[in-house]
């Protein structure tokens, strides 16, 4: 969404951020001046309103115009039903309407915590692995069925587990060809620290999904990828364990497909 690509967007130029300030400072005014009166309401010019639309994916200033009215106004939408007398249904309707916005923020501030580098490192260890492992705890555990199912489905070898296989691991020959995903997005549940210092032992790359870049199981870990956690909004946290760890795994998933 163009809104949120504003919003959160890290490769701005110090203009380009300033252009941000004042659109979403005053929204209005994008469908009232041409680029050149944008230009010199930002103190910039005509042609770098231009690259900054076109930053965004549009063609150009009529372009950014359109799709961010047509935003602005979806945006409103909470704000009109807000104002409606509707008792209870207007409560439902609010929740039912923050859900793509919840689910929005969990996926783009998931996204900023990527470091590319090693996603990159990762893929290229699962494509050469001879078996994939994810291991989780209550909800994570289900997560960790559901991503190993779609791996299975593409003949990669995955299986989920709430413990650790002692059978498995004692039997395999070549455990380092093995590479085991590990989730708690506290990094402190103790259940998966110890199950991490069990799959160190046996000699296998470990990749930590937690919601911090310092915590005991990204430290035991070969890598950590970050999830998102809102402490602002822990009611959500739930979901945002959800959202954000399904959407790290279909990074992974797309990855290990051969185009």
């Amino acid at each position: 969404m163009l809104i949120n690509k504003m919003k959160y967007m890290k490769d701005l130029t110090n203009q380009e951020r300033h252009i941000v300030e004042y659109i979403i400072e005053n929204p209005e005014i994008v469908f009232k001046v041409t680029a050149n009166e944008l230009a010199k309401l930002t103190y910039t010019s005509s042609s770098t309103i231009v690259r900054f639309c076109k930053k965004f994916g549009t063609k150009g200033f009529p372009d950014f115009q359109l799709q961010f009215a047509l935003e602005y106004k979806e945006s409103n939408l909470k704000n009109r039903l807000q104002n409606e007398e509707v008792g209870v249904a207007k409560e439902f309707i609010d929740k039912v309407d923050s859900i793509p916005y919840i689910y929005e923020e969990a996926l783009i501030q998931t996204r900023k915590r990527f470091n590319m580098e090693d996603l990159v490192v990762i893929i290229d260890w699962l494509k050469e692995a001879n078996r994939i492992e994810v291991y989780g705890v209550d909800m994570n555990y289900y997560i960790a069925q559901q991503v190993c199912a779609k791996w299975n489905e593409i003949g990669i070898h995955a299986s989920a587990y709430n413990s650790v296989n002692y059978h498995l691991l004692t039997n395999t020959k070549n455990n380092a060809k093995t590479v085991s995903f590990v989730i708690s997005h506290t990094g402190k549940n103790k259940a998966i620290i110890d199950i991490a210092k069990t799959l160190k032992s046996f000699n296998q790359k470990v990749i930590a999904i937690s919601g911090t870049k310092q915590n005991e199981l990204a430290k035991l870990a070969d890598k950590n990828i970050q999830s998102y956690y809102n402490h602002e909004t822990p009611h959500l946290s739930k979901i945002f364990n959800v959202i954000t760890t399904q959407y790290i795994f279909d990074v992974f998933y797309l990855g290990t497909i051969e185009e």
